[in-house]
């Protein structure tokens, strides 16, 4: 009898800790979310910000992760400079933009630019890239080591093999609001 007794307490006890744990739960993601957004960089410049939007954004310690981007555009003075397309954008606490790879339109001249990564832009300084693919309508190529200001004035490129056309045009301008 006593034997079943201890038993019966010791079935009892065993049940009470199993049914006290608490249930597990999935883990949450650290940091701050947020879903669809419309993010505004105001970085140093004068005139210059950043619109970006996206499905995702979220906080990864000091830097911000903007995940599904669906439109980012770099504004001087409130008129349309350059488009940005990428799958993801770190933007880090100088405003300073990092992507895997990315495409690069700018208004002016009508530049495509495909960027193989890792991409950074730095808002001081213009753009980087390992490798760059340069589509205009008086200018097609690719580069490694590739830097240029926003404008494309000052470019540097290792390895350039651009190609010219004689006494005239590639095409026309591929770039939606771009002008020659």
């Amino acid at each position: 009898m006593v034997r079943a007794l201890l038993g019966l307490l010791l079935l009892l006890f065993a049940s009470f800790v199993v049914t006290r744990r608490p249930l597990e739960t999935p883990s949450r993601p650290e940091g701050v979310w947020l879903y669809g957004v419309e993010l505004t960089l105001y970085p140093k410049e004068a005139g210059v910000e950043w619109r970006f939007k996206a499905d995702i954004l979220r906080q990864k310690g000091r830097e911000v992760q903007v995940d599904r981007l669906k439109e980012a555009g770099r504004y001087v003075n409130g008129e349309l400079d350059a488009r940005l397309f990428a799958p993801e954008v770190q933007v880090d606490p100088m405003d300073d933009l990092r992507a895997p790879r990315a495409r690069v339109e700018i208004l002016k001249g009508c530049y495509l630019l495909e960027l193989e990564g890792p991409v950074l832009i730095r808002q001081k300084e213009g753009i980087y890239a390992p490798q760059v693919h340069i589509e205009a309508p008086n200018l097609r190529g690719e580069a490694r080591a590739f830097h240029s200001d926003f404008a494309l004035e000052k470019m540097e490129v290792l390895d350039p093999r651009f190609e010219f056309p004689t006494g005239g045009r590639f095409g026309p301008c591929r770039v939606e609001g771009g002008s020659s």
